[in-house]
């Protein structure tokens, strides 16, 4: 699965996930202007174990690495160990 497919699936599961319309890679997550609480921001994280068949490091993940589609796709892609 290539950057912009892992990308595009990562924003439609946010979509799903909060009913919204549009989610594109510049999507804030978090923080006071982000789309996502602590709570549904854990589902979301599970939901990526899942469909990516990977295991999330904690200790790789930093703020900065889920606060938009963008940064996340790319966290998702290390965590995988990847390089599409």
């Amino acid at each position: 699965m290539n950057r912009d497919a892992i990308q595009q699936e990562i924003a439609d599961i946010i979509k799903e996930m909060l009913h919204m319309s549009f989610v594109d890679k510049d999507t804030v997550l978090i923080g006071t202007a982000g789309v996502l609480d602590s709570m549904t921001l854990i589902r979301l994280l599970a939901e990526l174990e899942k469909r990516f068949d990977f295991t999330m490091d904690e200790d790789d993940m930093t703020l900065d690495s889920i606060s938009s589609v963008r940064n996340l796709t790319e966290w998702v892609i290390q965590s995988k160990g990847e390089n599409p």
